[in-house]
């Protein structure tokens, strides 16, 4: 994956952290560009993007744009050869995604409360959300993980870490730093598998020096 890189986005951590990591984790160098809305307004119409643009975009050696973050996820992962190896590899990818899909889905009440700060709200549909939808969908990925290294291989083909991996690593800890500190005590192996990424070495200077955020 050569050339220039350049991830735009909101300011905050965000879905666009997976892409972040992802590209982190193969040491590959890129601008790391987040805005405030009244920052991507103004650059949507200097140069005349479509004004229902979303963000994120990955522009690539200033000409092209990939715009979404699954898009974007994607292509970078198979760019960095974190997309499995076979198709049977890239259907598990693509299901443990899904799955962190609707997740998210999920979590855009919680989102929008954080922004309008209504931190009562916000309190409830976590909790809401939490027992609901994410610790059941949790459980499974705590007893797949007791028992293989990551979430995708096969006995014909070794396990080996993947975009599935970085995305559900993202997601956790992006949620224990935004929403609630303490919830990964009820699944140590994920918590486990956290920190353990968290402290590579091509990993842990990204971790210390990222700015805070909220959502």
């Amino acid at each position: 994956m050569d050339g220039k890189l350049e991830l735009i986005s909101l300011k905050g951590r965000g879905r666009a952290e997976a892409v972040r990591l992802m590209l982190t984790f193969a040491e590959k160098r890129f601008i790391d560009s987040r805005l405030t809305l009244d920052q991507w307004k103004m650059k949507k119409k200097r140069e005349g993007l479509p004004d229902d643009t979303k963000l994120p975009i990955l522009l690539i050696n200033d000409r092209t744009k990939i715009v979404g973050v699954n898009d974007i996820s994607r292509h970078v992962a198979e760019q960095l050869n974190l997309y499995g190896s076979t198709a049977e590899h890239r259907r598990s990818i693509d299901d443990v995604i899904a799955a962190l899909e609707e997740l998210h889905k999920g979590l855009t009440p919680i989102v929008r409360a954080t922004l309008i700060k209504n931190f009562d709200e916000r309190r409830e549909l976590w909790n809401n959300f939490k027992n609901d939808q994410l610790f059941p969908c949790l459980k499974n990925f705590e007893h797949q993980l007791a028992k293989t290294a990551f979430l995708v291989g096969t006995r014909f083909v070794i396990f080996q870490i993947s975009w599935a991996d970085i995305a559900l690593i993202e997601m956790l800890t992006r949620f224990q730093c935004c929403y609630d500190s303490f919830y990964l005590a009820h699944f140590p192996i994920l918590k486990e598998r956290c920190n353990r990424f968290e402290s590579l070495p091509n990993m842990r200077p990204y971790i210390q020096s990222r700015p805070d955020s909220h959502f």
